[in-house]
């Protein structure tokens, strides 16, 4: 089966365990080990993109994710390392079905310690941020440890927009 997340921008630091244990994962803190692993290979300064993904935003995942997609690949080409969370987005959706309604286990078992590990130098908020519950809480521990914030303006597709790294 073709993996997709091996043509994502970060896929040059993912390794072979990486791929494996991606599909196996049954939990959110598993996902941080695999997360952590390949992080730890990337060139810095690496910046996360913080948006809707499960509520608030466009009112879907599926357009969630095509908009925070459509600015990490943007970024990517324009040579920003990003930590690029498109392909743990599956195992976290299987992870949530098993285990029910939204709970804030995937934020404190998988993207607080990345956090917490310095490897992400900064935040990169898009366009419609506050309405989601995870990226404010994304907002709140970045200021909490000193995590870059930066936010994207409404139109910063259409005006070729840079980041200030």
């Amino acid at each position: 089966m073709k993996k997709e997340y091996l043509e994502r921008p970060s896929s040059g630091y993912w390794n072979i365990g990486n791929c494996m244990a991606i599909d196996r994962a049954q939990t959110y803190t598993e996902l941080f080990d695999i997360a952590i692993d390949f992080i730890t290979r990337m060139p810095q300064p690496l910046v996360q993109f913080c948006g809707p993904i499960s509520t608030g935003g466009k009112g879907s995942i599926d357009s969630n994710l095509a908009e925070l997609d459509k600015a990490i690949l943007f970024f990517a080409a324009k040579g920003i390392y990003i930590f690029d969370q498109i392909p743990f987005e599956e195992p976290m959706q299987r992870i949530k079905a098993k285990e029910g309604s939204y709970n804030h286990d995937l934020l404190n078992q998988f993207y607080l310690p990345i956090f917490k590990s310095g490897h992400i130098k900064k935040f990169v908020f898009l366009p419609g941020w506050q309405s989601s519950v995870g990226a404010k809480w994304e907002h709140d521990w970045a200021e909490k440890i000193g995590i870059k914030i930066e936010y994207l303006p409404d139109n910063w597709y259409e005006n070729d927009y840079d980041l200030v790294i």
